[in-house]
């Protein structure tokens, strides 16, 4: 027989809810990204690669993406490389800073379908932002011009996927050395390490680097997020050659850096003006290789 509505089970994002309406802080209901109220959740990777950076509450029609093509339900590859202005008073308010919704004002500075995949990104590694570069190598380079001034000392471990100087991986009294000796502006290793899949102990190498002021950033390429999330040991950028494990199909080249509001607009800039954006086809097969 038919069960009335009001006792029918409610499953949301894999879990039986009461049939109360959600609040706007409610781990149910994505909207483009995400809060601090949400990260505090423990909501599944496997919820967040699916929902994340999309709609799904009642009175919305799909995410940021489905905005800018008329309410598409499914995340759009939206290829303009340039978008309308609502009306002038709209283009003042962007160039003063007072918009509150998303501009895609030109395909170097953003794109909708890409926006999806930052959220998803985000999301997955609790930051409150992402860029999605062109390669992993950009990212790399955007993240040192905006973070390490002239003159700034980069301290790497020994086992990197790179030509540099480094400091041993397992010799943290080196570490310390030259943190308190070298005026060290940033700590960058991989962890897995490529080739040899070592672990960086990032909790140590973050608590010794935030003593001298000196940032950590973890490339995390190897790993993915679902085997670690760097940002919640300590770190403060996270890295990807999303190229690899993120992508998982071998048939897209792309790169990613997550961290706080305040350092990934640094990098944003840089990334604008080094012209490493990545296409919106390329963007939607990363999204759907995802989920």
């Amino acid at each position: 027989m038919e069960l009335p509505i009001s006792l029918v089970p409610r499953f949301v994002l894999g879990r039986r809810t009461s049939s109360k309406t959600t609040h706007d802080d409610d781990v149910d209901r994505h909207d483009d990204a995400p809060t601090p109220q949400r990260r505090r959740r423990h909501t599944s990777d496997d919820t967040l690669v699916v929902h994340a950076g999309e709609r799904r509450r009642a009175g919305a029609i799909g995410g940021v993406a489905a905005e800018a093509t008329g309410g598409s339900i499914a995340t759009p590859i939206v290829s303009s490389t340039a978008h309308w202005f609502r009306d002038s008073a709209d283009l003042v308010a962007f160039r003063e800073g007072r918009r509150r919704r998303h501009s895609f004002e030109y395909g170097r500075y953003g794109n909708p379908t890409v926006k999806v995949l930052e959220d998803k990104i985000s999301a997955m590694e609790k930051a409150e932002a992402t860029i999605v570069t062109s390669s992993g190598m950009n990212a790399i380079v955007a993240t040192l011009l905006a973070v390490v001034p002239p003159g700034g000392h980069v301290v790497a471990t020994t086992d990197c996927y790179s030509e540099t100087t480094f400091v041993d991986l397992d010799d943290m009294e080196a570490l310390q050395s030259v943190l308190d000796h070298g005026n060290v502006t940033m700590f960058y290793a991989d962890s897995l390490t490529n080739p040899h899949l070592k672990c960086v102990d990032v909790r140590r190498v973050a608590e010794l680097c935030h003593q001298r002021g000196a940032l950590v950033c973890i490339d995390s390429t190897l790993a993915s997020p679902i085997n670690q999330k760097p940002l919640t040991l300590g770190a403060d950028v996270v890295l990807h050659s999303i190229t690899k494990y993120i992508a998982g199909h071998h048939d897209v080249i792309a790169g990613c850096v997550s961290g706080s509001e305040e350092l990934i607009s640094r990098m944003r800039v840089w990334h604008h003006d080094l012209g490493g954006a990545i296409s919106p086809n390329a963007a939607y097969m990363i999204i759907r290789g995802l989920i």
